[in-house]
């Protein structure tokens, strides 16, 4: 009877956790939409690529960001050590107009894994203090993008979290790998909107130069092939200097992996990050994470030990179909506004596939570390 009810008791308060960051999420479909005043002059942009064998995705990628309705920006594309057609692909289209800037990085310093080297050659060529990042295989949901992602840049907010969508696609994977990027950006803009900003994207991120100084990545964090924008953002993101954007113009889009092996490797890279943000966040992600794992293991500790006639059994099981409706409820809005919506009925199934998914790449990742960014 004790451990009956001290099992009750903790599948309870990871319940309640859980409905915590779950109300926070739910911010980004209840938030109302912000209208942001025009400057009185027109302030330059320079957008900045990363590419690293990427010719096809380039070739698409720039015309439409060369397509933009600004009037005053660049778009800087740093070659990464290609070795395919990436640079004819690149000089092409710059013979016809010259707002790209093309950068072929072939440094013999190539130990710093991941991008941060071509980025931060990127960002000191760049001409203008406000920057805007994607990647090679995103593209701008609307010729409004740059606008859209910059206008809510200020002398005060100096850093703009974007949302980058992935196309849908048929199949189990697609499905889940689309639903993970949902319910994570779902989490890190709600924790924004209450103030508590801790990651972003680098596939659509948006931030004023100023933001760097005093901001050094440390040894340490250069040796991981992943961070260039979580990292930026977990330290340097503050209630008073940081927005969001999620009109759905200021979407990126792009393909996600097609295969179980590709999104293993791409998730082993992600996760080496975590390890480095603020204390702080860490608790607060780990308190995320524990309660969901600890909701499911004494959920299903319970009802393996207790049989479906006892009292126990179905209070256990009237919390896993609370939480589920609570969950739904609450993410539905903001799963339609991120054009995800005919993803949240599926989460009973989606969710526990994913925990399991996450956990098998954590323990992997204590073992060996990923060490490719693309």
């Amino acid at each position: 009877m004790v451990w009956d009810c001290g099992l009750l008791f903790g599948i309870t308060a990871a319940f309640l956790i859980h409905l915590f960051f779950i109300f926070r999420m739910g911010r980004v479909g209840r938030i109302q939409r912000t209208k942001h005043n025009s400057p009185s002059h027109i302030t330059g942009v320079s957008v900045i690529v990363c590419a690293q064998n990427a010719a096809d995705q380039l070739n698409t990628l720039i015309p439409e960001l060369l397509d933009q309705n600004h009037k005053k920006y660049e778009v800087i594309v740093v070659n990464d050590h290609s070795n395919d057609h990436s640079l004819e692909v690149l000089s092409r289209i710059k013979s016809s107009d010259d707002r790209l800037r093309v950068i072929d990085f072939k440094g013999v310093d190539n130990k710093i894994p991941g991008k941060k080297q071509a980025l931060k050659l990127g960002i000191e060529a760049s001409k203008f203090d406000l920057l805007l990042l994607t990647d090679a295989d995103c593209r701008p949901a609307s010729k409004d993008w740059v606008q859209l992602m910059t206008a809510p840049l200020t002398k005060r907010k100096l850093l703009v979290l974007g949302y980058g969508g992935l196309d849908k696609k048929p199949g189990v994977l697609n499905a889940l790998i689309r639903y993970e990027t949902a319910m994570t950006a779902s989490l890190y803009l709600g924790q924004a909107m209450a103030n508590f900003p801790y990651m972003g994207v680098g596939r659509n991120l948006a931030y004023h130069k100023s933001l760097l100084e005093g901001y050094t990545q440390s040894e340490e964090h250069a040796r991981f092939p992943s961070g260039d924008d979580d990292l930026l953002v977990n330290h340097c993101a503050t209630a008073q200097n940081t927005s969001w954007m999620i009109e759905p113009d200021s979407f990126t889009w792009s393909l996600p992996k097609t295969t179980w092996t590709e999104w293993i490797r791409q998730k082993r890279r992600h996760i080496t990050t975590a390890h480095h943000y603020r204390r702080q966040t860490q608790l607060t992600l780990g308190l995320y994470a524990g309660s969901i794992v600890v909701f499911y293991a004494l959920g299903l500790l319970g009802i393996f030990l207790n049989s479906s006639n006892s009292i126990h059994f179905k209070i256990i099981m009237g919390l896993f179909m609370l939480r589920v409706v609570i969950v739904i409820w609450q993410l539905k809005p903001g799963f339609n506004r991120l054009k995800t919506s005919d993803l949240i009925l599926w989460t009973p199934l989606l969710e526990p596939i994913l925990i399991c998914a996450q956990m098998v790449i954590f323990v992997w990742n204590r073992f060996s570390k990923p060490s490719h960014w693309n």
